[in-house]
This record gives structure tokens, C-alpha cells and sequence, in this order.
């Protein structure tokens, strides 16, 4: 029954967490680190792993070349942009639904009530700060925590302890700040040495096995180097944008050398600068979790340690940055369902101040969520109708929906089946429209731009305004002009030009804004005039005869202001009179 009972929770809260994190993907990213998936990508596709200098450990890097080989596979190009956000973040998808799966089995074990269990599982699978830093930000900060979760489980129990160090090194070999975990894993590690020692060869295969593709391309110490080593001064700061103590003390971006309270760094002064005063308290704080992991003997105990532990170090540690809270984030998820009546405050607290320092510097955000919003609102409105008609209805529902005996690998399975057709659906979008051109016609763009006006920027041939691939509502395009409204594009017609057909939109890189009128004209008169085209909408076509016309005039009118209005002539083809 109680294997009934995980079941079931994990049916109902998995599925709502994989969609929760689908519908977040479409959140605006952190651009900065798009670029740093872009650019890695790139490499990988381009060079293999032989030559990649990108900073993230061996683990994560093989997910990045699997996603440049599809890039490469589809001939799409690497772009950031929501297909490869998507793409990078299926670690993250996987591993949020593996700890809502943990998640079920820990609340059925421990017999939480009913009620409390669903609130419970509620906090695992929409936790707003792994959803902000995950499929929002776009980072995988949490892909390294599961390892770190699995191998503090499996030290608890006998007879999981041999696995117990392979998902330690797994843990670092896909972040190296899951090294914080080295205090309570090395804790119990000794005391349970007596077995714990016999899961290490198992231990060593695994790292073998994520070093091997790195020795072949002859590139192992360069990744280790960049990953490792390279990282630990990166940022000179005391902290980069984290809420911890440093931001109280000394504000945002400080030298971390510098001495507190004015003090000279002459002499022992360099002691109390946030470099080396947060190492030396992080060390004792440290000491002390070690000191408690030594005498830890419950599940609870462990999970309790390790949330403080990932506390302290985003808390005292120099060169923080705003979202390293996450990793206390995950561990006070599990230290929730397996104590809930200690930890119910503690993990709201850490997750509220993880999520509040993420947001602060990458919020809920994006045009591409104005629909599904809405939708959601209706949705919720119509449920909320039919529960007030017929109150009995959801509740039966699920009653029935009870007693199907799914597996509980479903909502994996589901996953699978909203992640395949997606990425195909995002690759078929980035393949570039073709057209095949007659032996009488050809590309407006093959003619020079006679003059022009234009009240931002200026024209670009086959990219955007803003120099982006030209791309209307995710469809991309190989040909076309990139312009901003008002603007006006002048042609020098050839004789024998008889017809001009062409597609119009707003492009995706003026976020979802904007609004223009495309206009083809002469010197003379209107020749065509389209319908007003938003931002994050379908775009118009049409066909225009210009037998006789010397003169061309493509026009983007703002319809109103012209904030955003980066207008897109797309595939303009020119047919001549046979």
C-alpha cells in the first residue's frame, strides 16, 4: 500500500513538475549565459571535444556535445534562442522530475498525512527558485545537486553504500561547488568505513568512463584545467551579485582584498579581508558540520546538515553570485519530506531568499508567455465554473484516475513524449525557409539598395535590424531585410520586372513587441498596404504586380509609437515577364 500510495504521488506531482518546467522554458533567459552555451556549443560542433576551453566540468560538456551533434546533424544553426535553452536543459527537466520521484517515495515511507504530503510535494515540484534558476534562467545548477542527493542517500543505507562515492565523484564531475558536500559525505564515509571503502573501485570506473572521451581527444588536462582550476579566482570579488554577508558589509562587486572597516592590509590586515576572512569562517563552519556528520545516523540528520552546509557557502564565501544559494535549495527539499515538522520554515526561508536574489537579476519574464498565461487563467477560470456546478467532478476524477494501475515510470515516459516532439518541432522551425526560384525570377535582395530612411539602425541584408538571423514567431529565414519601422527602402526596378511577392513580420528578436504597417509603393502611388503586424504573431504574404514601375519603395510604418518595431521583409522575390 505504501508503494500504492508513492505511486500515485509521484503520477500526480511529477507530471505537474515536468509541465511547470516546460511552461517556465519559455521565460526570456539570462542572456549572458546563453551566449556561454552558444559559444560552447559552437566549439563542440565545430571541434569536437578536442579543442573545447569552455569552463564547465566533463559531465555537463558531453550533454553540450550531444546537443552540437544534433545541431549539426539538423544543419541548424547555433544560436541562443529557446531550441537551444530547451536543449541544454533536459538534464534539469529530468532531474527535477527524479527528485519529485524521490520525493513520493520518502513522503509514502514516512507516512506523511495525506494533506501534508501534497503540500509537501507542491514545495518539490513548483519550488520557485529551481524554477527561476532552472528552466527560467536557463542554468543546470541543479543536475549536479541530484548526484550530490543520491550519494547522500545511498551512504545511509547498507545496502546502497557502494554506489555511494560513485554519485560523490559524479557530483563533482558535473560542478565542482558540490564539494561543500565533502564535510557531511566524508563525515559518514569514515564513520561507516568498514563498507563504505568497497564502493571506491566502483568509484574510480565512473570516472574513468566520463574521462575516457576527454583522453581520446587528447584534451583531459586542458578541460580539468579550465574547469577546475582556472575557476577558482575567477571572479575577484567579494560577492557578484549575491544577498550574503559581503553584500551587507562592503556592497556589490568590492575587491575582495580589500580589509574590512577601512583597515590597512599591511600587516595582518589582510585577515579580515572577505577573501580570507570568509575562507577561514567557511572552514570553521565546516569543521563543525564534519564534526556533527561523524555522529549523524539518520536520513534526516544528513539532509539537515547539507542544507546549512550549502548555506554557509553561499552565505561567507567570497565570489558568489546571486543564484549559488540553489544549492542549499534541493537538499532542504528532501530535509522537508523526511522532517517536515523541523524543516517546513527553514526550507521556505532558503528557498524564498534564493528565489528573491534570483529574481532580482533575471525575473519571470518573456513574450513568448503572454499566451500560455492567459490560457492558463482560462483554464483555470472554466475548472473553477465546473468545480462551483458540479463539485463532485474532480474529485471522481481522480478517484478513477486512482485505481488505473500506471507503472511508475509514467511520468518519465510523459516527459520523453513532450521532449522528442518539441525538439522537432523547435529544429523544423530553425531550418530556414527555402525557396526554389524559377529561371525568371530572383531574390530582391540581389539588387543594391538604391537610398534609404530609416529612423533606427539601418537595413540588413538577410539578418535582422539588430544583426540577429532573421526569424518571425520561431520560423527562420535565409533571405530577406532586416529593417526598423519607419523606414523607407528604394529599388531601381529592372524593365522587364513584373511581380513582387514577399512575406512580412515582426522579428523574435524585438521580444514578442512591436507593431508595423508594410507598405509597397512608388514614388506615385500605394501599390499594396497590409494589415497592422504584431510582435509574436504570424506573419503576412502577399503578391504585388509592378509591370512598368522604375521605382520601388518598401515601407515599415509604426503603427503609434515604434518602440520595437524591427520589421522583416522576408523572401522578396522578384519575377520578370517571360
Amino acid at each position: 500500500m505504501k508503494n500504492d500510495k508513492s505511486i500515485q504521488y509521484f503520477l500526480i506531482w511529477g507530471v505537474i513538475c515536468l509541465l511547470a518546467n516546460l511552461f517556465c522554458t519559455n521565460a526570456a533567459a539570462f542572456g549572458g549565459d546563453q551566449n556561454y552555451w552558444a559559444d560552447w556549443v559552437k566549439q563542440l560542433a565545430n571541434n569536437g571535444l578536442e579543442r573545447f576551453n569552455g569552463n564547465y566540468p566533463p559531465l555537463y560538456v558531453f550533454w553540450l556535445w550531444i546537443v552540437a551533434q544534433v545541431h549539426n546533424l539538423a544543419n541548424i544553426p547555433i544560436e541562443k534562442g529557446t531550441l537551444l535553452k530547451f536543449f541544454c536543459l533536459w538534464p534539469v527537466y529530468f532531474g527535477h522530475v527524479g527528485l519529485v520521484d524521490l520525493a513520493s517515495r520518502l513522503v509514502a515511507r514516512f507516512k506523511l498525512p495525506k494533506y501534508s504530503a501534497h503540500l509537501v510535494l507542491a514545495f518539490v515540484a513548483l519550488n520557485p527558485a529551481l524554477l527561476l534558476d532552472g528552466p527560467i534562467w536557463g542554468q543546470v545548477d541543479l543536475f549536479p545537486c541530484i548526484f550530490g542527493i543520491a550519494a547522500l542517500y545511498c551512504i545511509n543505507f547498507r545496502g546502497l553504500l557502494k554506489y555511494a562515492s560513485m554519485f560523490f565523484a559524479l557530483a563533482l564531475l558535473a560542478k565542482f561547488q558540490m564539494i561543500l558536500l565533502l564535510p557531511i559525505f566524508g563525515g559518514i564515509f569514515l564513520r561507516r568505513y568498514k563498507q563504505s571503502w568497497r564502493g571506491l573501485p566502483l568509484m574510480v570506473v565512473a570516472i574513468a568512463l566520463v574521462f575516457l572521451p576527454f583522453i581520446v581527444a587528447g584534451n583531459l588536462s586542458g578541460l580539468l584545467t579550465h574547469a577546475y582550476l582556472n575557476t577558482t579566482e575567477q571572479y575577484p570579488f567579494s560577492t557578484y551579485n549575491a544577498a550574503n554577508t559581503w553584500m551587507f558589509f562592503v556592497g556589490n562587486t568590492s575587491r575582495d582584498v580589500n580589509p574590512l572597516f577601512g583597515l590597512s592590509p599591511d600587516g595582518i590586515g589582510f585577515l579580515l579581508s572577505p577573501s580570507w576572512l570568509g575562507k577561514i569562517l567557511f572552514v570553521i563552519i565546516s569543521a563543525y558540520i564534519l564534526k556533527c556528520a561523524l555522529f549523524a545516523k539518520t536520513l534526516r540528520r544528513t539532509f539537515e546538515l547539507a542544507t546549512w552546509e550549502a548555506f554557509a557557502f553561499f552565505l561567507v564565501l567570497p565570489g558568489m553570485h546571486e543564484r549559488y544559494l540553489i544549492y542549499a535549495v534541493p537538499f532542504a527539499c528532501v530535509w522537508m519530506v523526511v522532517e517536515t515538522k523541523k524543516s517546513w520554515i527553514w526550507s521556505i526561508l532558503v528557498t524564498a531568499i534564493c528565489a528573491m536574489n534570483i529574481s532580482m537579476v533575471n525575473g519571470f519574464k518573456g513574450a513568448d508567455l503572454w499566451v500560455p498565461v492567459s490560457g492558463l487563467a482560462l483554464l483555470i477560470f472554466i475548472a473553477g465554473v465546473v468545480n462551483n456546478f458540479a463539485p463532485r467532478a474532480f474529485p471522481t476524477l481522480i478517484e478513477k484516475l486512482a485505481r488505473i494501475p500506471f507503472p511508475r515510470f509514467t511520468p518519465y515516459v510523459v516527459l520523453a513524449l513532450f521532449l522528442f516532439p518539441m525538439l522537432i518541432s523547435e529544429i523544423v522551425g530553425l531550418m530556414p525557409v527555402n525557396v526554389e526560384l524559377s529561371s525568371n525570377q530572383f531574390y530582391l535582395t540581389d539588387l543594391p539598395i538604391d537610398h534609404y530612411t530609416q529612423q533606427y539602425g539601418r537595413p540588413r541584408v538577410n539578418r535582422a535590424v539588430d544583426g540577429a538571423t532573421l526569424t518571425v514567431r520561431g520560423q527562420q529565414y535565409k533571405n530577406g531585410i532586416g529593417t526598423h519601422a519607419n523606414s523607407e527602402l528604394f529599388f531601381k526596378m529592372p524593365a522587364d520586372a513584373d511581380s513582387l511577392e514577399f512575406v512580412v513580420g515582426i522579428d523574435d528578436e524585438a521580444g514578442g513587441g512591436g507593431s508595423v504597417r508594410f507598405i509597397v509603393a512608388t514614388p506615385e502611388e500605394t501599390l499594396w498596404k497590409g494589415d497592422v503586424v504584431f510582435g509574436n504573431r504570424k506573419p503576412q504574404s502577399a503578391k504585388v504586380y509592378i509591370g512598368g514601375q522604375q521605382t520601388i519603395i518598401l515601407k515599415a510604418d509604426a503603427d503609434g509609437d515604434n518602440a520595437y518595431d524591427h520589421a522583416d521583409w522576408l523572401n522578396v522575390i522578384v519575377t520578370k515577364r517571360k
